[in-house]
């Protein structure tokens, strides 16, 4: 059975916020002594209620404006989740962002133009409300929900911008067997991270997003998806996408390759179709220091007028901090990195570099440096410190980024 799906059914702990954190900050699980409920009374009475503080400092140069950008940002989340009764479950999340500092960058909503893009706005709303039911096979939930794909290349939460992105949908999550799995949504609208209120702040129209699991063997996983775009708002990005990722995962090393198709659907005015291919090999934590390495290349196509997109990916994640790729150029890109991670007293410090092409014409895009650094002061606060450069030749420009984070959790 899947480990979310078992977690849901049998599990004593609630987890408020470790899937959003992703591997670039501290994650921290909010427990409770007992969350099954023996009793419709006993959802309420044996109820959790936790709360998370995560107060960051954004600094951002970029060689294309006039002024750098600089952000104190505080997001404050309160989670409040029902005891499991009979497979049922209650959950309601909500969320402030508040400045802390002055509001010297572009926060996509003031109009601040002549600063670089910092995508926080302020802003309190609900950021989940849902209803699921699990049983010994599966799990379905009803609502505002947190989606996380796989890695979220795809399909994820965006979960470094203090405000996440979250999916109005219907999920089911599905185990025929120990070898077979199904996890589909059906999603009418995208709650992105441009705050409630922004021009960008919905995505609507229907996504269908289906992964079919195959555990071939203890140390093989094969993954097929199919997903489905349909979007009335932002019908360039409205695309079908086909595709696989082998994972093998062995004692000393892993590997994983992935190959998509993507066409155009609906009311798109492009006519086009675009490839994507990735290839990873990376070791695991070796000796005293943990050390783990990888080396990759992630491929988008593109014809000169259109190209792949992942506008639902958590794109952060990926092709650099810096964010200069969060939508892929019309050429396409070819990125090329390698990087590793090393843990000294606690703190684990981990580099990539990349090196950017445009698939089209192979022309030399930039590079970058990507540098962070994490560690666990006490068991409810974290720390995290990060750092991107951007050197450009023949796509955007020369760009710098700094990040100082904490989280905190009662």
């Amino acid at each position: 059975m899947p480990e979310r799906i078992r977690g849901a059914l049998c599990s004593t702990r609630h987890t408020a916020i470790a899937t959003l954190v992703l591997t670039l900050a501290p994650t921290f699980a909010v427990q409770a002594e007992e969350n099954i409920a023996q009793n419709a009374g006993d959802m309420i009475r044996n109820s959790t209620f936790n709360l998370n503080f995560r107060p960051r400092y954004e600094h951002v140069r970029d060689v294309a404006f006039p002024h750098h950008a600089t952000a104190g940002t505080l997001r404050s989340r309160a989670t409040w989740t029902s005891a499991r009764w009979d497979g049922w479950e209650f959950l309601v999340e909500g969320d402030n962002v508040t400045y802390i500092s002055s509001e010297n960058f572009n926060n996509t909503e003031n109009g601040k133009t002549n600063y670089p893009v910092i995508a926080d706005p302020d802003y309190s709303e609900i950021n989940r409300g849902q209803l699921s039911y699990a049983r010994e096979q599966g799990l379905i939930t009803a609502g505002r929900q947190r989606i996380n794909f796989d890695d979220q290349r795809f399909i994820g939460g965006v979960g470094w911008r203090q405000n996440e992105q979250t999916y109005d949908a219907l999920r089911t999550e599905w185990a025929f067997s120990d070898t077979f799995s199904v996890d589909y949504f059906y999603s009418w609208n995208v709650n992105r991270i441009f705050g409630p209120d922004g021009a960008d702040a919905d995505i609507q129209g229907p996504v269908n997003a289906l992964d079919l699991h195959f555990k071939i063997n203890p140390n093989h996983k094969l993954t097929a998806f199919v997903y489905s775009l349909d979007f009335h708002d932002q019908e360039q990005f409205a695309s079908a996408t086909f595709g696989f990722d082998w994972a093998a995962d062995f004692e000393c090393y892993r590997w994983h390759l992935r190959a998509a198709t993507q066409n155009d659907i609906g009311d798109n005015p492009i006519d086009y179709t675009a490839e994507y291919y990735n290839a990873e090999i990376g070791s695991k934590p070796l000796q005293k220091y943990k050390f783990a390495g990888y080396a990759g290349t992630e491929w988008l196509t593109g014809d000169g007028e259109w190209s792949f997109q992942t506008p639902l990916a958590t794109l952060h994640k990926f092709q650099g901090f810096d964010d200069k790729f969060l939508v892929t150029p019309p050429d396409g890109i070819r990125d090329y990195y390698v990087g590793g991670s090393v843990v000294v007293s606690g703190i684990k410090i981990a580099a990539t570099l990349h090196k950017f092409y445009s698939d089209r014409d192979s022309r030399e895009y930039g590079n970058e440096l990507d540098l962070v650094a994490t560690y666990a002061i006490t068991k409810n606060i974290g720390l995290l410190a990060k750092y991107a450069t951007y050197d450009a030749d023949s796509f955007s420009s020369d760009t710098d980024k700094f990040w100082l984070q904490f989280e905190l959790k009662f």
